[in-house]
């Protein structure tokens, strides 16, 4: 369905929730106040609890096919990693509600993916199936509750949103991602070889020991598709392990060159590459331009943030940060979960330490 289908699709379901909510708020009124009260805290939980059971499934999922949660955001809560440990915190409700994974193995990526992908609506229809079943069994006994009329246009409204294979202006549905999976469509294609590469490298296999094909026999994408900076990410890293720095450097400006597609977060990272790259090259002028750009991340105690200040600090003559950075850097090696990440990060700090 072309976008303004799913604009229409849109509208006619937020104007259903609409309804569903006044006429659940109308017949509890006519009741009596109490009524009323139940149906209001039906709906304040249900923005509440149907966005959590959604990506708690794809959690639940995820677990079940061997990847481990690395950030998930439900209505204004979220999980996210950070130390090798996984927090709570607060997030801001109107932020879209996501849920991101990194697969512990390789193997039967695209199946793996699928049911990942399905687990959060798989469990809000349950949920909407079993909120409903309850309230109509509640009705028939003659002790309707008011308060699952309350909650089940929301949960509805979650689910049937989400039910069809549309990309709305926020992004595509799952069942759109899913069958994307299904037929090798060039996004999601490449997003399975990347999750493929991730769970190889959890395994403890460096970049440059991964099939190579997984890195190029992939489908040509847009640049304002998420999985084109995702892919040249990954081969950067490919032929930086590989030593060949003109090649790295092609992915590094390729990258620079979209940065308007990229998150902050991103950007931060790639300035903070730049940096390493120009460093190695011996172009201090650039380098230096680059680091005041990720001066925050490069500040972290990330095992990639010591690696690139030593580069940098070899490559201007400030021999005495070697020796405390290469000591931060072994410090650091723990909080880097992918073992294979690690390895790559070790061979680079060895390959510095040598020059």
């Amino acid at each position: 369905m072309k976008r303004s289908g799913a604009v229409f699709y849109a509208l006619l379901i937020t104007a259903l929730l609409v309804a569903g909510i006044v006429t659940a708020f109308y017949f509890a009124w006519q009741i009596g106040y109490a009524q009323a009260i139940f149906v209001l805290v039906g709906i304040i939980l249900s923005f509440i609890l149907a966005p959590t059971v959604h990506e708690m499934g794809h959690l639940w999922f995820a677990k079940a096919v061997k990847m481990e949660c690395v950030f998930v955001k439900f209505f204004c809560f979220k999980l996210y990693r950070k130390g090798g440990k996984l927090r709570f915190g607060f997030a801001s409700p109107f932020a879209a509600d996501q849920t991101q994974v990194v697969p512990k193995v390789g193997g039967n990526m695209r199946s793996r993916a699928r049911l990942y992908t399905l687990g959060g609506l798989i469990c809000s229809g349950a949920c909407l199936v079993v909120l409903a079943a309850t309230a109509v069994v509640f009705g028939a006994l003659g002790r309707t509750s008011f308060l699952l009329w309350g909650a089940l246009p929301y949960f509805g409204y979650l689910f049937f949103l989400n039910v069809l294979p549309l990309e709305y202006a926020s992004g595509k549905t799952d069942v759109l991602i899913a069958k994307g999976i299904k037929n090798a469509t060039p996004a999601e294609q490449t997003m399975v070889a990347a999750m493929e590469i991730q769970g190889q490298l959890y395994e403890g296999k460096s970049y440059l020991e991964i099939d190579e094909s997984l890195y190029f026999d992939l489908p040509q994408l847009c640049e304002d598709e998420p999985m084109f900076a995702v892919i040249l990410d990954l081969r950067y890293r490919y032929y930086l392990e590989k030593e060949d720095l003109e090649k790295a450097g092609d992915c590094l400006n390729r990258l620079a060159q979209i940065q308007c597609y990229m998150p902050d977060k991103e950007l931060e990272k790639l300035a903070a590459e730049l940096t390493y790259v120009h460093s190695l090259l011996g172009d201090i002028e650039r380098a230096t331009e680059s680091g005041k750009l990720c001066a925050n991340f490069l500040q972290g105690d990330s095992l990639s943030a010591k690696r690139i200040l030593l580069a940098f600090s070899l490559a201007t003559g400030k021999t005495e940060a070697v020796e405390p950075l290469i000591k931060q850097a072994l410090a650091a090696r723990k909080t880097e979960r992918l073992a294979g990440v690690r390895k790559h990060e070790e061979l680079l700090l060895d390959r510095l330490q040598g020059v």
